[in-house]
């Protein structure tokens, strides 16, 4: 075991453990790997010593652990740009109370605790790794259970509890050691960190001596070390399954028996068959099947469906736990199909419950919210939750106004089903008043409030946040000539969770209104200085616009008083006056770009014209993956 192969066989069998333990010591991901990558420094030099490699190597490396750890401020990297994750998979409220617990024991409790309970270790093992007598380890686990005793509770997503305290504390910290993410190296990338740590450490004991040398000799210039390169913000978000061009066969999915916490009850079972579907026309009730029955801690819900004249139906029933199948109250489910998985939102605003239905054997992952970094990046991570015979039941919370989720099903590897979820929530009215934004540059009037409402919420949802708590700004309004009547367009300013400026453009008029876009400059950016340039394709429902027509809305800084609209061969096709802080217009044929004039003619700005999006904002997916 002492040579570079015992090594790294010693890092292939023990990382993953010593991760686990470091992320419950520290509760950081970043701090975690760094702390094992220092034991594994010690772990590795007393592997290589003289006298022989240690009898347990695990020890020593869990030891160093310990002793760096309740050491805090003595091992922390300095100086580096730490950015942290918000954990995609929604934990469960149980497990969130443990870790909030677990930080607010001591160091050295904590440290007890977690090698007592979580990798196993008697107490005379334990007194050994904190370098103490047996009974003051027994009494730092002792202190530290009676704290955490609590946050150690049964958890109501997860239906087979453990019968005493000692095991349900035992499993909630090994799914907190577990906690989903990606670790910035992994086993052999570890192993060359140990060796160029090792290398750099006996660099550093070399130039000691050399610049001793040369400091008797007279010499004084040094050189700087070269810096270390910040690791890639890329490795952090998790890569999209590819899929390949022919899709896997259908899989049937919403089909019996039944699944759910009240498949037991056969009586149960009976009366949802029978149960009424509202104003929709429902199978006969020897046609329907229930595919799901269960309860959750917001509710119970049973999926009922069936066929009539070869239309596949069916009907979500939901109420309060204990509701017979008559009491409960029907909901039509959207993107329905027997092989589609499907999912439903119980509760909210506020927690609620997520219930997907997928294939048996189906992986399930779930996205919280819409993540945007502070340099503008967009994306989603998805995490894996569990599943019982191919259903979901977790935790999960919406706005006000929805739900930030989008839930991803892979078969074989392969994405075939994302998609945001159904929420049939309870919208008596807002509890909290949108804010009232006013303009930010000049404008010919206020903006419409419908509008402005959607666009709020349009943006908001999507990042999981309520609207106010994007501190947005008006950038600008305008007026939008409708065939039917004045409309309005307007540019909402907000900032993300993350970071970065999110700017959304909306249109509407005669009660509706549609998205024109949203862009999501970097958060260093002045609002003062953005151009936005958009174009808004007005065919929505409800509002009866000419067919086919669409408007170039643009707006520009103080400075700008002419925006040109040029076309591939930079031939002007229409200029705008920008008098009123922007401008809007119909979008001239061959549009491809817009040049924005200060008084004297100079350019101050260009922009594309983008194409209408064809998508919301928030990337939660369309539904079955082709």
């Amino acid at each position: 075991m002492g040579g570079q192969d015992g090594f790294a066989e010693f890092v292939a069998a023990h990382r993953r453990d010593l991760l686990g333990t470091a992320l419950l010591l520290t509760g950081d991901r970043l701090d975690a790997e760094e702390l094992v990558q220092v034991a594994l420094v010690r772990t590795r030099r007393a592997m290589s010593s003289a006298t022989g490699p240690p009898a347990d190597p695990l020890g020593t490396a869990r030891r160093a652990l310990v002793t760096r750890a309740t050491r805090r401020g003595s091992w922390r990297p300095a100086g580096g740009e730490v950015v942290g994750e918000v954990p995609d998979q929604p934990a469960a409220a149980v497990d969130d109370e443990l870790a909030r617990a677990l930080r607010e024991l001591p160091h050295r409790t904590r440290a007890a605790v977690v090698l007592r309970h979580h990798d196993g270790l008697d107490e005379a093992s334990v007194a050994a790794q904190l370098g103490c007598p047996v009974p003051t380890a027994a009494a730092e686990v002792a202190r530290g259970v009676a704290q955490l005793r609590p946050a150690v509770r049964p958890d109501p997503y997860r239906p087979a509890h453990p019968v005493s305290e000692e095991q349900r504390l035992h499993d909630a910290l090994a799914r907190l050691a577990t906690a989903p993410g990606r670790w910035r190296l992994d086993g052999p990338q570890a192993v060359a960190d140990v060796g160029s740590r090792r290398a750099g450490r006996r660099r550093r004991a070399l130039g000691a001596v050399v610049l001793a040398g040369l400091l008797v000799a007279g010499v004084v210039t040094l050189d700087r070390p070269a810096p270390v390169p910040a690791p890639s913000a890329d490795a952090a978000t998790a890569a999209e399954p590819a899929a390949p061009a022919d899709p896997l066969p259908p899989v049937p999915v919403l089909t019996g028996p039944a699944r759910g916490s009240l498949v037991g009850d056969p009586a149960f079972l009976a009366a949802a068959q029978q149960a009424g579907w509202g104003s929709m026309e429902a199978p006969r009730v020897a046609d329907r099947t229930v595919v799901f029955a269960g309860d959750t801690p917001s509710g119970r819900a049973v999926l009922v469906v069936g066929t009539v004249l070869e239309d596949f139906r069916g009907v979500w029933l939901t109420g309060p736990v204990g509701a017979p199948p008559s009491e409960l109250t029907p909901h039509v489910p959207r993107g329905l199909g027997e092989s589609r998985p499907l999912s439903l939102l119980l509760g909210g605003p506020g927690p609620a419950s997520l219930i997907v239905l997928a294939g048996r054997e189906d992986v399930v992952e779930v996205s919280d919210r819409l993540l945007v970094g502070p340099r503008g990046t967009v994306g989603r991570r998805y995490t894996p939750v569990e599943t019982v015979d191919g259903v979901a039941v977790v935790p999960a919370s919406t706005t006000e106004d929805g739900p930030a989720i989008s839930v991803r099903v892979t078969r074989e590897g392969r994405v075939v089903h994302r998609s945001a979820v159904d929420w049939p929530g309870d919208r008596p009215g807002r509890t909290v008043p949108l804010p009232e934004l006013t303009s930010l540059r000049p404008t010919a009037g206020p903006a419409d409030g419908r509008v402005l409402a959607a666009a709020l919420v349009g943006v908001a949802v999507p990042l999981g946040v309520e609207p106010a708590g994007l501190q947005p700004e008006l950038l600008w309004n305008g007026e939008l000539p409708l065939s039917t009547g004045p409309g309005s367009v307007v540019v909402v300013l907000a900032r993300s969770p993350g970071g970065s400026l999110v700017v959304t453009t909306w249109a509407g008029g005669g009660g509706g209104a549609v998205t024109c876009g949203t862009q999501t400059p970097a958060g260093s950016t002045d609002p003062a200085t953005l151009t936005i340039v958009r174009v808004c394709d007005v065919e929505p429902p409800g509002l009866r616009w000419a067919d086919g027509l669409q408007w170039l809305v643009v707006t520009a800084p103080a400075a700008g008083t002419v925006a040109e609209v040029l076309d591939d061969g930079e031939r002007v096709l229409t200029s705008l006056p920008l008098a009123g802080g922007g401008a809007v217009t119909v979008l001239p044929q061959g549009a491809r770009s817009v040049r924005v004039l200060d008084a004297t003619g100079a350019p101050v700005a260009r922009a594309p014209v983008p194409a209408p999006p064809t998508q919301p904002f928030g990337d939660f997916g369309s539904g079955l993956q082709r």
